[in-house]
């Protein structure tokens, strides 16, 4: 598929719709439509054939409740016995007219859009740099129902749907944009659509379609104005991979008052060996290829972004699925492959010998507001990123309620980031969240909503700080140090007090490096005195408070 430029993209490529459209061709819709009849018959079979290597009751791992118990009270031999039975006497037939139904959708997608674009009722947001910017990434394993069997999951259109209410069940929490990967299946793709079209103002999805019918697997949902789309393509896929279309999804958001931020969306090369850690390395080559380029482009064009920020599943992490933590060679020659421009938001609140939250720095709130109806003791940020599903010999409750019990699968075992580019001034100040979604919003729920779980960031910048470093007072701090740096704080990021509203105003000239690493760096000068460290942690806490969403600065990014 061609490269879809961003001077083009929006006037020439992308066509702006208030619903979920799937081909404006009236032909290619018939097509579609009746493919996707012809070839169901083949979709059945291949979910009972996928049912007989995968686990019976897909995404639960844990044993049937008395409920099931009696909605199930077919032994699991007869069950198989009858599957393979259906699988052997409706393959032929099935695979017949599956042959004409997926003919008729390959033709169908030749006349899809590259990109579409859902532009909903929902007002555009604008940024204030007091609220930050809230970005989250998300696989959601959103897959056609003999694929999420073999991985353990539910069905892709109902978790769609759970996905989107537990995104949007908290206002105060619900993020500015959110970088989905994975949404492969397309009824999946149109429900979570849908139910977040409501919520912003401007949703991607099918990005870059193949003839197989999958695509990218990418999709944004941007509370901001969506001003440019651009798709580039990977040149080199191995397996199952081969089928969709990865590749590095461009977005320009437009924040307001001139300003605007560049979102990349990617999911990189799966599964293990030589031969896909090579892949994924030369991926991570051309993602800084095509970063830099944009970068250099958008400078000779006089054209200056606030933020650049990458997001995805690299399918990169230090530690095995058994949570082994190791500095292992792919992960170093990844990061390596990526260059130093790119820096790991996770890494500012969150140790990078363990990848634990640094708790005496920072306190986990998004975890806590998502979870709010659980248990104290059973509100916690998760170790890692994903969990096992099929394919483990134990039967293990993955995103369940019961994770807890089986602190040993998956920890620290962190494939989904976000990076900011190219940030040399330490501009961008950020708290790094996993989140696991959807425990409160329906009390059945046996398994999480995806086999991964959300990375929630919230970035600030310098002017952001001001009201909270306003408010603090030296004599809160017993070392001369913490108090002197305390008072420059003050001086150089709190706002003056506006005599007529009693209210804090903004300088509309500040500017600045984030005061959180002033505090970093008169940490590392003190680091032999545990004291003076102590109070300096004491202090990055109370200011990294304020990017609370719920409790921090008042405000809101409604438009």
């Amino acid at each position: 598929m061609p490269e879809v430029q961003p001077s083009q993209a929006q006037t020439h490529y992308v066509s702006r719709d208030n619903h979920y459209v799937y081909s404006h061709n009236r032909f290619g819709r018939g097509c579609h439509y009746l493919g996707r009849f012809l070839s169901r018959p083949v979709s059945l079979v291949a979910n009972l054939a996928t049912k007989l290597f995968a686990h019976d009751r897909p995404g639960k791992s844990s044993p049937p409740s008395e409920g099931d118990k009696q909605t199930q009270n077919v032994p699991l031999w007869t069950r198989k016995v009858a599957r393979v039975t259906a699988v052997t006497l409706f393959l032929v037939p099935s695979l017949a007219l599956g042959i004409l139904g997926f003919s008729l959708r390959m033709i169908g997608n030749l006349f899809r859009n590259d990109i579409s674009l859902i532009q909903s009722s929902v007002p555009p947001a604008i940024y204030h740099p007091e609220r930050g910017l809230h970005l989250m990434t998300y696989n959601t394993g959103l897959m056609p129902s003999f694929i999420r069997n073999l991985n353990d999951l539910r069905s892709s259109q109902r978790r769609s749907g759970e996905i989107a209410e537990a995104l949007t069940r908290n206002p105060d929490v619900i993020p500015d944009v959110v970088c989905f990967q994975e949404v492969f299946d397309q009824q999946a793709a149109k429900r979570l659509c849908q139910d977040l079209s409501g919520h912003y103002h401007h949703i991607v999805h099918s990005v870059a379609p193949r003839e197989t019918g999958l695509n990218s697997g990418l999709a944004i949902a941007s509370k901001y104005p969506v001003q440019e789309i651009t798709f580039r393509p990977f040149t080199d896929l191995a397996g199952e991979d081969q089928l969709a279309n990865k590749g590095l999804l461009r977005i320009v958001l437009d924040l307001g008052n001139d300003k605007t931020a560049v979102v990349y969306n990617t999911h990189l090369q799966a599964k293990e060996g030589q031969t896909y850690d090579a892949i994924r390395i030369d991926e991570l080559k051309q993602i800084r290829k095509w970063v830099g380029a944009d970068s250099s482009n958008d400078r000779r064009n006089n054209r200056h972004h606030h933020g650049i920020f990458l997001m995805g599943d690299l399918n990169i992490a230090r530690s095995d699925e058994q949570g082994r933590v190791c500095k292992n060679e792919q992960y170093q020659n990844a990061r390596k492959a990526l260059g130093d421009n790119f820096s790991d938001s996770y890494y500012e609140t969150h140790d990078e010998e363990n990848d634990t939250r640094l708790v005496e720095r920072s306190e986990s709130f998004f975890v806590n507001s998502d979870q709010a109806t659980i248990k104290t003791e059973d509100r916690r940020e998760p170790d890692g990123s994903w969990y096992l599903g099929a394919g483990n010999r134990e039967h293990q409750p993955w995103g369940s309620k019961r994770w807890k019990e089986q602190p040993e699968v998956a920890r620290h075992c962190i494939y989904d980031r976000q990076l900011v580019y190219r940030d040399t001034e330490k501009k961008w100040a950020s708290h790094t969240e996993i989140r696991q979604l959807g425990l409160d919003v329906a009390h059945d729920l046996e398994s999480g909503l995806s086999d991964h779980l959300p990375v929630s960031v919230i970035y600030r910048e310098a002017e952001g700080f001001s009201a909270v470093i306003a408010r603090l007072e030296p004599e809160h701090f017993t070392r001369p140090e913490v108090r002197e740096l305390v008072n420059q704080l003050k001086f150089d990021y709190g706002r003056q007090i506006s005599h007529q509203t009693g209210e804090h105003t903004v300088d509309t000239q500040f500017s600045g490096v984030n005061p959180l690493r002033e505090i970093t760096e008169l940490r590392a000068h003190h680091i032999r005195q545990p004291v003076i460290v102590n109070e300096l942690n004491r202090l990055e806490k109370m200011v990294r408070q304020s990017m609370n969403p719920v409790s921090g600065t008042p405000g809101s990014n409604a438009g």
